[in-house]
């Protein structure tokens, strides 16, 4: 009887998992397959910038991606402003458990000596010792001094900038600036640089810049860090790393890689190339357009080379739009929602978040929450690669990712400069602090929002609901104080 019974539940279980397929995942793929990843990494992107979100410019690639994989649309970074987000992005930690945050500069500038901790563990750290091929191209910005390279940290070769494109001004001395801002001495001829500067992220020219461009890699034990002469090509460097990624997709397609793709080109000063100038809604939409292409040449590249069923192509942006810009058409949009790069409003911290795997992601959109926080455990469960930093900040989404089970994501902290600013749980979310004057000030009277009902965040609930209030603040002081003693911040010089 035992026999027939065990005959019945096996056949039972066969049956089950033939009909939802990914349940075998679940717990057991991580000892079974090591898929590719790429990771595309838009810069100052906002939550509206595709059309399925509502862009005015179409970007039929993304749709594509995001029609036949899974799109979130809760989906955030822990800090609105690019260095703290991309080192929450490559460690799964928070800024202050990290020492990548500022007090005085928000991110870190070409003069800083600082760079990516050493004892700090990658993404790529780990997917290396797993086996995987580690290459990055595009912007790094989390150190510019070469011992703060990627290469020292998990990424086999280089290909890209060391800091944001608009940085290296030869028109400005953005070193002073960072100077006067930094010990906050003289805003006046403060304020007559950033204006300077200003103006030649407006009206840009090829010349007003002096980016270095690396390609690192190791030969023989040891860095090569080779400056390549001609420089920083602004309008042509989205065509041409697109380009460099297909041949590395088409020369590694037997061994696992992981390939992070950091665009820069969404980020002032915005140069398109030729073929993309005058295409979109504006100058902001020529870009949009070119990066939605170059996504497009790079999965046609999979399928070319049959591998895009063992891919997990992931594509979001370090922060919101910079609507310094806005009025210029030189930024990205958020729309409904409030604020951007920089703020602590949904604008800012919520990015757009699309991951597809074509034979093991089922089409669909999650509304749960999500963070580049996240990716760094997720992506270790997905390649059954062991990480050595045990103390994570991210949650693991492989559930949502492979079963369309609910995010284990129930709250996010906002964080900006080494504080945390905001913090949601569930559908709430109460301000804490706010930028007053330049200047970071706790709120007398926090401020909450429901954010299912109200996105653009216009309807403050404290008075309504002092309960839910108390508990939030609660919630987020029980979690702040969790955190422990802060890392000295990196990039205050």
């Amino acid at each position: 009887m035992k026999i027939k019974e065990n005959i019945v539940k096996l056949s039972l279980v066969t049956t089950l998992l033939s009909m939802y397929p990914n349940w075998t995942y679940a717990s057991e793929l991580g000892n079974k397959t090591k898929p590719n990843i790429i990771l595309l990494f838009a810069d100052d992107m906002g939550w509206a910038d595709i059309s399925v979100q509502g862009a005015r410019t179409s970007t039929p690639n993304l749709d594509h991606l995001a029609a036949t994989g899974q799109r979130w649309t809760n989906f955030y970074v822990p800090s609105p402003v690019c260095s703290p987000s991309r080192g929450a992005l490559m460690t799964g930690r928070l800024e202050t458990r990290t020492g990548l945050y500022g007090t005085k500069s928000p991110v870190f500038v070409e003069e800083d000596p600082d760079g990516f901790p050493d004892n700090e563990v990658t993404i790529a750290d780990s997917l290396r010792k797993n086996g995987y091929k580690t290459i990055i191209y595009g912007k790094w910005h989390l150190g510019a001094q070469s011992s703060g390279f990627p290469t020292r940290h998990g990424f086999d070769e280089w290909y890209g900038i060391p800091i944001s494109n608009d940085r290296f001004n030869a028109v400005v001395d953005q070193i002073e600036l960072d100077k006067l801002r930094m010990q906050q001495k003289n805003p006046t001829k403060a304020a007559a640089l950033f204006k300077k500067i200003q103006q030649t992220n407006i009206h840009p020219k090829q010349e007003y810049w002096g980016v270095p461009l690396y390609h690192s890699y190791k030969v023989n034990g040891k860095y090569v860090d080779y400056v390549v002469p001609q420089g920083f090509k602004q309008a042509d460097f989205t065509k041409d790393v697109t380009e460099k990624a297909k041949k590395y997709i088409a020369e590694n397609k037997n061994t696992p890689f992981f390939m992070y793709m950091a665009y820069p080109q969404t980020h002032v000063p915005l140069f398109s190339s030729k073929e993309y100038e005058g295409k979109g809604h504006n100058r902001y939409g020529d870009i949009m357009l070119e990066i939605d292409w170059s996504v497009g040449e790079i999965y046609k590249s999979l399928e070319k080379n049959n591998i895009a069923d063992n891919t997990v192509v992931i594509f979001t942006s370090d922060n919101g739009p910079w609507l310094l810009y806005d009025k210029e058409g030189l930024s990205g949009s958020a729309l409904p929602m409030h604020g951007g790069k920089s703020t602590i409003y949904e604008g800012g911290a919520r990015v757009p978040f699309i991951v597809n795997w074509k034979s093991h992601i089922k089409s669909g959109v999650v509304d749960g929450i999500g963070s580049t926080l996240d990716l760094l455990p997720t992506l270790m469960e997905i390649s059954g690669t062991t990480h050595s930093q045990k103390v994570l900040d991210g949650k693991n989404l492989t559930s949502t990712f492979l079963n369309n089970k609910e995010s284990p994501r129930t709250f996010m902290p906002y964080f900006y400069m080494g504080d945390m600013y905001a913090y949601r749980s569930g559908d709430y979310k109460v301000i804490l602090m706010q930028i007053q004057n330049g200047k970071m000030v706790s709120l007398e009277k926090p401020m909450l929002f429901n954010l299912k009902k109200d996105i653009s965040e216009k309807n403050d609930l404290a008075e309504q609901k002092p309960a839910k209030l108390r508990m939030l603040i609660n919630q987020a002081k029980q979690y702040r104080d969790r955190l422990g003693v802060k890392k000295e911040p990196l990039f205050d010089m």
